[in-house]
């Protein structure tokens, strides 16, 4: 093997301790939340030879000839070129869908810190290479989640924000980058709702009314004027059942039409950025919690819990989501088996 293919030891590696703790943390989380693109590959590539290299005393870093052969098994050619473009996603579009989710994972684990991948730059010349390792990185706000934490009583099941949701064209414009809604775009959600009961009610009555004041028999066109009135009730009720929902219970399971065509098991949710101020003006979010199934460690995504469990949102595991069922607090972000 060529010298640009080998890890080098000429720089300290990380503190074995806290690196341990992250690698098995995200190795923990992808068997929850990953996916079999490529750049869960990577992740999972340098969380599980991380462990190893650490194990057997060695450095765990790895140059992208190392990480490339890991992933799709391909020795020729250039790799730098191939491990660019994810190094760019990690840097972009994965760290603003995954970074709080990981965090919030750590947390819920004990840890102070989350993990995260890391460049270290080579000094230049030929045959010299950066090199790529995990890192602990500080978790924002920990002391406030762990004393929460400790204070909770243990779950059977823990809940955390899964990657950023993709949604639909007119549910982007409502949202920010962080799928938040406040201020008018926050009652964008709501008025339009009001405003088509309303007007349907409005015009239901008026026609009803004015059946009522006919001294004809009743016709087809009678007829016809009544079904069009419950074809545009059945959905205006349907709505006004959800908004009272989401007042009242302060999430609930989103739209198709506010989501990307592949997206499903997200919700919208009602909240405060500091729960302890109980006058600050609440916001809506888009997001998506999952967790790992106790019993086959399986992905768990929330779900609507009828007809078994009427008005609550539960955790369905996807490989049994009959009977591997799960209740969810959306405060403690815990659960307990319901089956």
């Amino acid at each position: 093997m060529s010298l640009n293919q080998c890890t080098t030891d000429s720089e300290t590696p990380p503190k074995k301790s806290n690196l341990e703790q992250v690698a098995r943390c995200l190795l923990d989380y992808l068997n929850v939340h990953g996916k079999n693109s490529q750049i869960y590959q990577v992740l999972r590539f340098l969380a599980e030879n991380t462990l190893s290299r650490l194990a057997e005393g060695k450095d765990a870093r790895f140059n992208y000839y190392n990480i490339r052969e890991g992933v799709i098994r391909e020795t020729e050619g250039d790799a730098s070129a191939w491990f660019s473009r994810h190094w760019k996603s990690l840097n972009g579009d994965f760290r603003q869908r995954c970074e709080e989710g990981m965090q919030k994972f750590a947390a819920d684990q004990g840890l102070d810190v989350y993990p995260w991948v890391e460049k270290h730059e080579s000094d230049g010349g030929a045959g010299n290479q950066a090199l790529i390792s995990l890192i602990a990185l500080p978790i924002p706000g920990i002391s406030t989640s762990i004393d929460a934490c400790a204070d909770a009583a243990p779950h059977d099941i823990t809940y955390i924000p899964a990657e950023k949701l993709k949604l639909s064209w007119w549910a982007r414009w409502l949202f920010d980058k962080d799928q938040v809604a406040e201020g008018w775009r926050k009652w964008l959600l709501i008025w339009p709702t009001i405003l088509y009961v309303g007007l349907t009610a409005a015009g239901s009555v008026f026609v009803l009314f004015a059946l009522s004041l006919s001294k004809h028999p009743v016709t087809t066109s009678d007829l016809a004027a009544m079904l069009i009135i419950v074809l545009f009730n059945w959905p205006a009720y349907r709505s006004l059942q959800q908004f009272i929902r989401l007042v009242d219970d302060r999430i609930i399971m989103a739209s198709d039409s506010m989501l990307g065509f592949r997206e499903f098991g997200a919700c919208l949710e009602l909240f405060r950025p500091n729960a302890r101020e109980a006058g600050a003006p609440k916001k809506a979010r888009m997001i998506r919690y999952a967790a790992q199934c106790p019993v086959c460690a399986a992905q768990v995504l929330l779900d609507a819990g009828e007809p078994d469990f009427p008005r609550r949102i539960v955790g369905r595991c996807q490989e049994s989501p009959r009977e591997h069922v799960f209740s969810f607090d959306r405060v403690t972000r815990g659960g307990y088996r319901l089956r």
